[in-house]
């Protein structure tokens, strides 16, 4: 954009922009030019923007502005906006923009703050339109004209009585092609879907599923509308979690793509690090097996093999019990426990006689002069079985134990899980050798 003209010009096409592109532009330009459209910018177009930051980026724009539209601006917002973006900041830069609230707000903030994060009510926003019971059509539509934001979603409208008391909800299509002396009562649906206070956020995210909602009411013990969740909001909290899931999972700290190497290195590195004491560890405890590795070395070729499976199974195992939980809280655990370990039993079975089977087939060929190719391939096959049970079951145990202490069970998927089961797996793989390969070596 040309900012070497009248600010009235500039004004003119930011007006005509959506308020991504214009949080892209503010984003690109210098320092001097950021601060032209901040001078520039109506109330309407930075209240959008503001909330359209990322959080490194809220601050330094909100010092920009003088004392009295930081005021205004932060009154513009509701609480609920308010508690979006005090969420991601310190208490420094809270007290901070506390200066310019009044004490009422505040504590309002607060309050949101407080709110248990797994619950529906805790991304609860305003961005509705609610319709008094007792209005017509032409003083309802009246209403609407004039609360509406861009913001709001407005295909349905939510219907209160005097109290607050959420009667219904009217679909924006039947306001405007009813007649306008028509009563809000007689056109109202009582028959609703709505979220209590209490609500977990996964079941948020199955009614707006299962019912192909774009908003769902949250109501409290005496049925009064408190706010609402969105299908956006729920779509963001997916994306952020799973964002936030496969960080854990994979072990490298908060990603930011705008971290330095050094910082990034030194998340991943502790992780690492234990990874790099457990293997020491496994190197160790093989010793043990010394003697049957230099007896029979064929037994390396098929220990990726044993080591693959059991990370596979035990990574599916975890990644499905994480899911169960999230979205399956205070269910019964007993039930998946004993389907996870019947389908380690049935995939065990199925991989351990395949790769009997395979195992047999390459050993035999001319290439390796291996003497015992029965008991190779058979400990081939209860290795595969064994490690694989076993891997499933410490998928479904650790989630749930950690959930237990009060630990993210995302945290099981991480590399120390993977290189534990590595140690058990190996243990299992060598000890067979040891048990079935070794005794006829020593016989001969």
């Amino acid at each position: 954009m040309n900012f070497n003209r009248p600010k009235s010009q500039i004004l003119k096409d930011i007006n005509k922009m959506h308020t991504v592109d214009i949080v892209k532009l503010y984003n690109e330009e210098s320092a001097e030019n950021k601060l032209i459209l901040i001078e520039i910018m109506p109330y309407r177009i930075l209240k959008n923007i503001f909330l359209e930051l990322e959080d490194d980026d809220i601050l330094s724009f909100f010092n920009q502005l003088d004392d009295v539209r930081k005021r205004v601006l932060l009154n513009e917002l509701d609480k609920f906006e308010l508690k979006r973006i005090y969420v991601e900041l310190d208490d420094v830069d809270k007290e901070h923009l506390n200066a310019f609230l009044v004490n009422d707000r505040i504590l309002e903030i607060e309050t949101l703050l407080k709110l248990d994060e797994t619950k529906a009510v805790s991304i609860m926003h305003s961005d509705f339109i609610k319709i008094n019971i007792n209005l017509n059509v032409a003083a309802a539509m009246r209403q609407l004209i004039d609360e509406v934001d861009e913001q709001d979603v407005i295909d349905n409208l939510f219907v209160v009585d005097d109290n607050e008391v959420l009667i219904g909800k009217i679909s924006l299509k039947k306001l405007i092609i009813a007649r306008k002396n028509e009563q809000i009562k007689d056109l109202v649906i009582k028959n609703y879907v709505s979220l209590h206070k209490d609500d977990k956020l996964s079941l948020a995210i199955t009614k707006i599923s299962n019912y192909d909602l774009k908003l769902i009411p949250i109501i409290d013990d005496n049925n009064v509308l408190l706010g609402v969740v969105s299908a956006d909001d729920i779509l963001d909290e997916i994306a952020f979690d799973y964002e936030e899931n496969v960080q854990k999972f994979v072990a490298v700290g908060d990603f930011k793509e705008e971290s330095s190497p050094i910082k990034r290195s030194m998340q991943r590195i502790p992780w690492l690090l234990a990874s790099i004491v457990l293997n020491l560890v496994i190197a160790l405890f093989l010793s043990i097996f010394s003697n049957t590795l230099e007896l029979v070395t064929a037994l390396v070729l098929f220990q990726p093999l044993i080591l693959g499976m059991a990370g596979n199974i035990g990574t599916q195992s975890i990644a499905v019990t994480i899911l169960k939980l999230d979205k399956e809280e205070n269910s019964d655990n007993k039930k998946h426990i004993f389907k996870e370990i019947a389908i380690g039993l049935i995939n065990g079975l199925i991989i351990a006689s395949l790769g009997f089977v395979l195992s047999f087939f390459v050993l035999s060929l001319d290439i390796f002069l291996v003497d015992s190719v029965f008991l190779l391939s058979l400990t081939v096959g209860l290795s595969l079985f064994f490690s694989m049970v076993l891997a499933n079951l410490f998928g479904v145990l650790i989630p749930i134990v950690l959930v237990k202490l009060k630990i993210d069970p995302a945290a099981a998927s991480g590399p120390v899980i993977s290189t534990i089961n590595d140690l058990v797996a190996l243990f299992i793989y060598f000890g067979f050798a040891t048990l079935i390969i070794l005794p006829m070596i020593n016989v001969v």
